[in-house]
């Protein structure tokens, strides 16, 4: 049985994993894709066909706009496959949306990463489309959440449903290839904090800018390319001397540089939107495997996780006088504390290793009768 893979941005690193380890399991493959960001390169598997479908914008308010734009494409894609045995991959919500607005006919693992509805600005629209999600869930041969917070966003304590399973953003198994040893000591009177990933989130810029400007002797580094809709704010808080742009990096092969380099790792993302609320970013796992204490932003699904291992610290970043109390009662002792505690976390815990997710697969489609 072939899997055809929709996906509206081929450019984030997870996609192409997922493409990676079907393919290295023995699946026939067809991959139709997006591109997010022309200028983020993306790995190719040798023996896949990929279709490039075009570019779309990024960004919550242009969300509606694309799907309607890639109606058309997503609908020709079905159609072709009409009396075929295929089973479809549709990664997040707006291909998922899309299959089952044109009611496509085969099944489909739906992989949730966002809870991209709960950016809209409408009360009425953000039901609606829960309300749909949760008909693509239910209709789907599987569905893969990133996070158990999704789980509870949708179902609250209710149990999830038998066709919902997870697969957690852990790091690339490839990261065993790269020699890491955790050799810096913290010295609280000049802290290098480091953002890692994909720049964005006004929270993420005014922590930052109350570090910059109320420590001089810290030092802030980030790590990676500002999406398109964030340039101008991440180019605001440039003009601080002691906040340092590296540029884009590779992973997983520059990750143990990078974390030999910092002693805290910034995950504060935006607590305005239930999305980051319930999400749980890779972030974590790279805090654990590195052993590089991490703040995360309060209120978090993600803040529960790094409470409950001792990892870290949590603070609203949009509050600046907070924001000065951690900094200040941040101490080398403490900082090594978390480290110490990240360290009792075996390593394989944080490295992604998919097993489970083909064995349920494969259960999954012989229950339905699929060959």
């Amino acid at each position: 049985m072939k899997i055809v893979f929709l996906t509206s941005n081929i450019n984030e690193p997870r996609v192409t994993n997922r493409i990676a380890e079907f393919h290295e399991r023995g699946y026939e493959l067809e991959v139709f894709c997006y591109c997010r960001d022309p200028e983020r390169p993306f790995r190719k598997e040798e023996g896949i066909e990929y279709h490039m479908l075009g570019d779309v914008g990024r960004g919550a308010s242009s969300y509606l706009k694309r799907v309607s734009a890639e109606f058309a494409d997503v609908r020709k894609i079905i159609k072709g496959f009409n009396g075929r045995d295929v089973v479809f991959y549709l990664i997040n919500n707006d291909m998922a949306l899309l299959y089952y607005l044109i009611r496509g006919k085969h099944p489909y693992v739906y992989e949730e990463a966002d809870l991209r509805h709960t950016y809209f600005g409408s009360d009425i629209l953000m039901r609606l489309f829960e309300y749909l999600d949760k008909r693509i869930i239910s209709k789907s041969l599987l569905t893969v959440f990133l996070s158990k917070g999704f789980a509870r966003f949708h179902y609250g304590e209710k149990p999830v449903p038998e066709n919902v399973t997870f697969i957690f953003n852990k790091l690339n198994p490839r990261i065993v290839d790269y020699p890491y040893s955790k050799i810096r000591v913290p010295d609280p009177n000049h802290l290098r904090i480091g953002f890692v990933g994909s720049i964005r989130f006004e929270s993420v810029f005014n922590f930052v800018k109350v570090v910059c400007r109320s420590f001089p002797q810290h030092e802030v580094h980030f790590y990676g390319l500002p999406v398109s809709e964030s340039k101008d704010s991440f180019e605001k808080i440039l003009i601080y001397d002691n906040c340092v742009y590296h540029g884009p990096f590779s992973n997983p092969s520059d990750l143990p540089a990078i974390y030999s380099e910092i002693d805290i790792v910034l995950s504060t993302y935006d607590t305005r939107y239930d999305n980051v609320r319930f999400a749980e970013p890779n972030k974590i796992y790279e805090s654990v495997f590195f052993e590089v204490p991490i703040i995360v932003s309060n209120g978090t699904y993600l803040a529960e996780r790094v409470s409950s291992m001792d990892i870290g610290y949590s603070v609203d970043a949009m509050d600046d006088a907070e924001v000065i109390s951690l900094i200040n009662r941040l101490t080398g002792e403490d900082l090594l504390q978390k480290s110490a505690n990240a360290h009792l976390v075996p390593k394989n815990e944080c490295i992604m290793d998919n097993d489970d997710f083909f064995s349920i697969f494969e259960a999954r489609r012989i229950i339905m009768g699929l060959q």
